[in-house]
């Protein structure tokens, strides 16, 4: 394939340098997004709070809500209740706000109520 060690050699190293070369890029770019992550995964102790939802009327409506509420960084748990027509969220408030997870909610076609801090 090759007609000479040396061309062999040559077209190997480049290869070998250009893997390193780039490998060093992606470490390096990784490592300028760790101070932000760091930023934002202070420890901070979550909060529970219980929010009515109106117009669930079927059990597709409660894992809809479900699913809506849990996508949200920072959600660490959920309960929705299509009985009681209401959710309960644990979730880092240093991470998502309630009014992100009142939003999601409504942009389900559901009506959030204002959330109710729940003692932990």
């Amino acid at each position: 394939m090759f007609k000479s060690k040396r061309l062999f050699k040559t077209t190997f190293t480049f290869l070998l340098l250009t893997i390193v070369f780039v490998t060093s890029s992606c470490a390096q770019q990784q490592n300028k997004n760790i101070p932000a992550a760091k930023e934002k995964s202070q420890p901070v102790a979550t909060q529970k709070i219980k929010m009515s939802i109106n117009g669930m009327v079927c059990m597709a409506c409660q894992s809809t809500v479900k699913k809506a509420i849990k996508s949200l960084d920072g959600v660490t748990n959920v309960e929705v209740s299509l009985e009681n027509k209401n959710a309960i969220v644990t979730y880092y408030p240093n991470l998502v706000k309630l009014e992100q997870i009142q939003k999601a909610v409504n942009d389900k076609g559901y009506t959030a109520g204002k959330p109710q801090e729940v003692k932990q």
